[in-house]
């Protein structure tokens, strides 16, 4: 069968089972030395003509931020080494390096747009009672938060790319590994949503508003690991943990899931009026806000944050509507716990 392919990470929202509501680095390259030899009688002498030094620079692609167009990314350029008819050669002029993986994360474009735009959508018709129609209903909000999160992507220049979305009951493969109908997931491999129609179904047939608000609040939270993906605060949080202890490696990965909490509550409240967030949809998630956390999970693992951080994000996030409010990553410790 040869090596198992490499999976990569999922990232899986909610983090517990929700109760119900009541009612760079510079690379060298190997020295090239050509000689020339002249051998006499009475004088050898070594004539060096010279080394160089090839310097690699790795530069972030831009890239057209325009709604279903995968952006070019920019090709690495290697400078040519200087000639100089001196015998010891002036240093290579200094090239400007990209942003590290700790300057991504904590000061990213995305955080200077301020509030996004609304995609004036109102939500579609609800009733998850098929997987036609819960795959429908999907489909039909996607291009909304398409539409709010293009406009902030091209206000950061940054790269935007549609993801998918998929409904499935019982397994589906993915490149993250098989999705197991327990809880939505963003895989950062194929940029595509995967929500279990079992879950969505379950919470419809048990109380429809809540599981209205339950879908606008995952599928929106998702969405924000997307753009984590794209804005490349994915990718360096992923290279930051590396190196961390188990702990903090959990921290981190709180970091993200808040982040991704909070950019979901940035669409919710940028299109509060046309969804419309009022009346009973409001106060259930509110109530869903306030009891998400690794709190309710069994077995506990702390990786999502508790139900404080949960619902402190998510009402920034809502009542900003911009990215600069949902920057966990120079938050304090114990705003992420």
């Amino acid at each position: 069968m040869g090596q198992p392919v490499q999976q990569g990470p999922t990232w899986q929202y909610p983090p517990i089972p929700i109760p119900q509501p009541p009612g760079g680095r510079r690379r060298r390259k190997k020295k090239t030395l050509s000689r020339g030899l002249l051998i006499g009688l009475v004088v050898l002498a070594v004539l060096v003509l010279g080394s160089g030094i090839t310097l690699i620079v790795r530069t972030v692609g831009g890239g057209d931020p325009e709604a279903k167009v995968t952006p070019t990314t920019t090709a690495s350029e290697t400078p040519s080494p200087s000639e100089s008819p001196s015998a010891s050669p002036s240093p290579s002029p200094s090239t400007p390096r990209g942003p590290t993986v700790d300057e991504v994360v904590k000061g990213s474009r995305l955080y200077s747009i301020g509030p996004v735009a609304a995609s004036k959508c109102a939500e579609p018709p609800f009733a998850p009672v098929t997987v036609p129609a819960a795959q429908q209903y999907y489909n039909r909000l996607l291009p909304c938060l398409n539409r709010t999160w293009w406009l902030a992507m091209k206000k950061a220049n940054l790269p935007f790319r549609n993801p998918k979305a998929v409904v499935y009951v019982g397994k589906v493969p993915s490149p993250c590994g098989v999705q197991r109908s327990v809880r939505a997931a963003y895989c950062a491999a194929n940029e595509t949503i995967y929500l279990p129609f079992a879950v969505d179904n379950r919470y419809y047939k048990s109380n429809p508003v809540y599981a209205r608000a339950v879908m606008l609040n995952t599928f929106a939270h998702e969405y924000g690991h997307h753009v984590q993906k794209l804005s490349g605060i994915l990718a360096s949080s992923m290279s930051r943990q590396q190196k961390m202890t188990p702990n903090q490696k959990l921290m981190e990965s709180r970091r993200r899931e808040l982040q991704a909490t909070c950019l979901g509550a940035v669409y919710l409240g940028a299109n509060a009026t046309y969804i419309p967030m009022n009346g009973v949809l409001l106060t259930n998630w509110k109530f869903l806000i306030a009891h998400s956390g690794d709190d309710y999970a069994r077995p506990r693992v702390h990786d999502h944050g508790n139900r404080v951080s949960n619902y402190q994000w998510s009402v920034a996030g809502y009542n900003n509507k911009k990215p600069d409010s949902c920057n966990t990553f120079t938050a304090a410790d114990v705003r992420v716990n």
